[in-house]
């Protein structure tokens, strides 16, 4: 699945002629998490299904006249996380490369609307791990070093020189895992009812972008 990506985000790049406008930016907004988590109580953070955090940072946009495609990409610092069940809550920080395939429709010089798709990779930065009590175990919240995912949005372009913007980041590797901590000592009951989960979340994203 990596190099399947890896293949799309050249061929992204290829789009880019040596007439190309370029432009680059600031880029902020906020993440809102919907986490997919099942190794967990009800009560906890099964049902805490959103985590609202924030991402800013450079970004660079090429585009090719007249036809209005493009390409854009960005290096984020982002911010989102999950409340474990006692209250304990896992910050995940991470640095993301977004790369997507811009088309803009342009209202005139004053105005346009845009449609990105594309890949996404996450290196993860800070803390990894966490525990937490769940009921009467000890569990493990281990998050991956690197993910993969896929962006899809739309927004508008003002004055050529904000761009705001929805975007829906889709998981496509998993964030992480929530196992029984084994320095708990958990009995082999335990361990038959708690078997390792894979952890995801989708993002819904909004920003704000200021070009130069």
């Amino acid at each position: 699945m990596k190099k399947a990506l890896i293949v799309c985000s050249l061929a992204l790049l290829s789009f880019i002629p040596a007439s190309a406008q370029f432009s680059w930016g600031i880029r902020g907004g906020l993440n809102l998490v919907n986490n997919d988590i099942t190794a967990v109580t009800k009560e906890s953070a099964q049902s805490k299904d959103s985590y609202t955090g924030f991402f800013f940072g450079p970004m660079a946009e090429v585009q090719i006249p007249i036809i209005g495609i493009g390409v854009d990409a960005a290096a984020l610092y982002s911010q989102k996380g999950v409340e474990l069940p006692d209250t304990t809550t896992m910050k995940n920080q991470s640095l993301s490369i977004p790369l997507s395939l811009k088309y803009s429709l342009g209202l005139g010089n004053f105005a346009a609307v845009y449609f990105a798709a594309g890949p996404q990779l996450d290196f993860r930065i800070g803390d990894l791990n966490a525990k937490f009590k769940d009921g009467n175990d000890v569990k493990d919240f281990a998050l991956e070093k690197s993910t993969w995912s896929i962006n899809v949005g739309a927004g508008v372009k003002l004055i050529n020189h904000i761009q705001a913007g929805i975007n829906y980041n889709i998981p496509v590797s998993k964030e992480g895992a929530i196992k029984l901590a084994e320095d708990s000592n958990p009995s082999p009951a335990a361990i038959a009812a708690n078997p390792p989960a894979d952890f995801k979340s989708s993002t819904l994203q909004f920003s704000l972008t200021w070009t130069f």
